[in-house]
């Protein structure tokens, strides 16, 4: 009869329990975008899109369907909003090539699965509009705001614009995991180790 290797199936065991153990991830938020000519109106009310409660992973979880507001009768300034839960890589992808002054872009109101808070926002790439506006980025433990301003461009002053291109930036999003219950199976496979290097201990012993 062919003898069974007891170390091998021992760590096939603990493989297959700590295949359960659970992520963190980022699961829903607030998605806002708002596209305005503030400097020529004076304040009139920027183009408005808006999802709240949206859940991260099935797509675009903003895009042109989430109208809210347009004072000002705006043309353009669609700007879909997606998230990544698996990378935290937030791509905006402009619909259009109309002119504005202003881009701002929210993710407020963050939840986690597992106790995260939001670390930090840097720029991956930025093809958003022409001339190229650099934005500029803020964050709190559950928030993130991408902001594009005409004036940040030197020698651009309030009768100037940019351009939206039909391109695209992307943006990752840094979190720091809190403490969290561990996983029945994690729990599992703890006592299961033990046990493990108590009954090799005993075995030796013989």
């Amino acid at each position: 009869m062919k003898r069974i290797n007891v170390t091998t199936v021992i760590l096939a065991a603990l493989l297959v329990l700590g295949a359960g153990t659970a992520q963190a991830a980022l699961t829903t938020g607030d998605f806002r975008t708002e596209s305005d000519l503030p400097y020529v109106t004076h304040g009139n009310g920027a183009l408005v899109y808006e999802a709240q409660g949206a859940s991260m992973g099935a797509g675009a979880e903003l895009d042109g369907s989430h109208f809210v507001e347009n004072p000002s009768n705006w043309g353009g300034g669609v700007v879909h909003m997606d998230l990544d839960p698996t990378t935290n890589i937030l791509t905006l992808d402009s619909q259009d090539t109309w002119d504005f002054q202003t881009f701002d872009a929210w993710i407020t109101d963050v939840d986690f699965d597992a106790g995260e808070s939001i670390t930090g926002i840097s720029m991956l790439s930025n093809d958003l509009t022409t001339p190229l506006v650099t934005p500029t980025l803020a964050f709190t433990s559950d928030s993130i705001h991408i902001s594009y301003d005409v004036l940040s461009l030197p020698g651009y002053g309030e009768n100037d614009t940019f351009d939206f291109t039909g391109g695209m930036a992307r943006f990752l999003i840094t979190t720091d995991a809190a403490p969290s219950v561990p996983a029945p199976s994690a729990i599992l496979l703890g006592t299961f180790g033990a046990g493990l290097v108590n009954w090799m201990r005993r075995r030796r012993s013989l």
